[in-house]
């Protein structure tokens, strides 16, 4: 259990960072500016055929540029959390077996997949965001974030576990991040009926 929860830290951490370093201050998160930012060429599936069957994103290094392939053909909330997945392959310093991260299917998800998981979820909805924000419904985060309803769905009950026990703002870097975000939080926080 706590290699688990140490895997989830890292990866939420390095989220947290990442929003910080490239200085991020509202969603949804521009993935372009955040690759650009970075040096890694973002490409099309359908312009260089790289991916193989069921596989939705690699990244991939070829000795001095990070590069992303991801499948274009897919609705924009996966192709943006297909994106941020492989960015967290990057940012968490995943081996690399003949200049590839592990592979990206759908399918088995051994722990540098988890935690390439946990890093998109956490970049592109950050908790102590959408907490000032408001957002509860799966619905509020998919709108704010541009993320698939699937994705958005996990959020929440993510953050409803969070609401519960009030847990937002307990590490310096959320709060860091938190505060980058304030201008944003304060101009599109939802008003809830009580």
């Amino acid at each position: 259990m706590a290699n688990i929860y140490g895997i989830y830290k890292k990866a939420r951490d390095a989220s947290w960072q990442a929003l910080i370093d490239n200085k991020v201050d509202s969603l949804p998160v521009d993935l372009a500016q955040i690759v650009d930012n970075n040096g890694i060429n973002l490409l099309k599936n359908s312009q260089v055929h790289e991916l193989r069957s069921k596989e939705v994103g690699i990244s991939l290094f070829d000795g001095k540029r990070w590069f992303i392939v991801y499948d274009d053909s897919l609705p924009l909330g996966r192709k943006r959390f297909t994106i941020a997945h492989e960015l967290g392959h990057i940012f968490l310093g995943h081996p690399l077996v003949a200049g590839f991260h592990a592979r990206t299917t759908d399918e088995n998800l051994p722990q540098t997949e988890t935690a390439a998981n946990v890093f998109a979820s956490r970049f592109l909805a950050p908790a102590c965001v959408l907490w000032g924000l408001n957002a509860h419904t799966a619905d509020e985060i998919a709108r704010f974030c541009e993320i698939s309803a699937e994705a958005a769905g996990i959020r929440a009950k993510r953050m409803a576990e969070l609401y519960k026990r009030n847990m937002f703002l307990t590490s310096p870097l959320e709060q860091q991040v938190y505060n980058q975000f304030k201008d944003f939080i304060e101009q599109n926080r939802l008003v809830m009926d009580n």
